[in-house]
């Protein structure tokens, strides 16, 4: 009887180094995928995980090594990450480029990610809700046949619902923020999580 093949060993990681370099490998790849679930892209999200494992400045070539991306995308994400205050730029006369690093603080981090999302997201969000409210509430109180008044008071109630919650979640956001701001970012953590367990 033929002994059974067997199947290709991979190669162990030679050191405690690749060790480390794999690890960091497996953040930047989980993290761009957690990303796209957020809406970011994933070259973005590649970057900035990139910048926040090595801890260290990068120059847009670095990057694109790195990375795999064109210029014009290295170039176009970094310009955006420092847009949201998740990497800085800083230069250095000895080869006249720009350096990137990302932000190494886990709460100041997640701090900008809230405040960034809060602006882009919740306040339009809150103010289309306000308009729509608005536009019902002139439906009610011009008058109008039975019909209409059911349909318009049935969406002022979804509309209420939904402002509800969105503030909801914008008071928690506001509540982190303060705490980070007031430098007690962990204890405004636990907190944050006593108000959502008060909440249920």
């Amino acid at each position: 009887m033929a002994p059974r093949p067997t199947e290709p060993q991979r190669p162990a990681a030679d050191s405690p180094a690749d060790r480390v370099e794999e690890a960091r490998r497996l953040f930047i790849e989980r993290w761009a995928q957690m990303a796209a679930h957020w809406g970011v892209p994933r070259s973005m999200a590649e970057v900035h995980a990139l910048l926040f494992v090595e801890g260290r400045p990068f120059n847009t070539d670095e990057l694109m090594a790195r990375l795999g991306i064109s210029r014009g995308n290295a170039s176009m994400t970094v310009r955006t990450l420092v847009e949201w205050g998740l990497v800085t730029k800083s230069h250095r006369r000895e080869d006249r480029r720009d350096y990137y690093q990302a932000e190494q603080d886990v709460m100041t981090l997640f701090a900008t990610v809230i405040r960034v999302r809060k602006r882009r997201e919740v306040d339009p969000l809150l103010a289309l809700v306000a308009d729509c409210r608005a536009a019902v509430s002139r439906i009610e109180r011009d008058g109008t046949d039975r019909d209409t008044e059911r349909h318009a008071a049935d969406l002022d109630r979804k509309l209420d619902d939904i402002d509800g919650f969105v503030r909801t979640v914008d008071a928690l956001a506001e509540h982190y923020l303060h705490a980070e701001r007031q430098g007690v970012g962990h204890q405004g953590i636990g907190q944050l999580f006593a108000a959502l367990e008060a909440m249920r």
